[in-house]
C-alpha cells in the first residue's frame, strides 16, 4: 500500500479511529485541560508514516495544543506557559 504525506489524516480508517479516541476521552495529552477536539500522532507522520493508523500513536489534544507541537516526537515540554502576573 502507498502511502501519501497525508494518508494518516484523512482516511476513513483514521477519522473514526479519532471519533473513537475522542469518545473514551476529551483530556488533550499536552496541555492536561479538557476539551481535546483532534487527535495528535505521537510520532509524527513524517518519521513514520506506517503508524498514521495507528491507535497506538494517537493522543487526544487540542488543535493549537497539536498545531504548537508540530512535527516534534513525544510530549513536547516546552508548549508555551500562560503568563500570570
Amino acid at each position: 500500500m502507498a502511502t501519501s504525506k497525508y494518508h494518516g489524516r484523512s482516511s476513513h480508517t483514521f477519522k473514526r479511529m479519532r471519533a473513537r479516541l475522542l469518545e473514551e476521552s476529551d483530556l488533550c495529552w499536552l496541555c492536561g485541560q479538557p476539551g481535546a477536539d483532534t487527535a495528535d500522532h505521537v510520532v509524527p507522520l513524517s518519521v513514520a508514516p506506517d503508524l498514521g493508523e495507528s491507535m497506538d500513536n494517537l493522543r487526544p489534544a487540542h488543535r493549537g495544543c497539536n498545531s504548537s507541537k508540530g512535527a516534534r516526537i513525544g510530549f513536547p515540554r516546552a508548549l508555551p506557559a500562560s503568563r500570570r502576573w
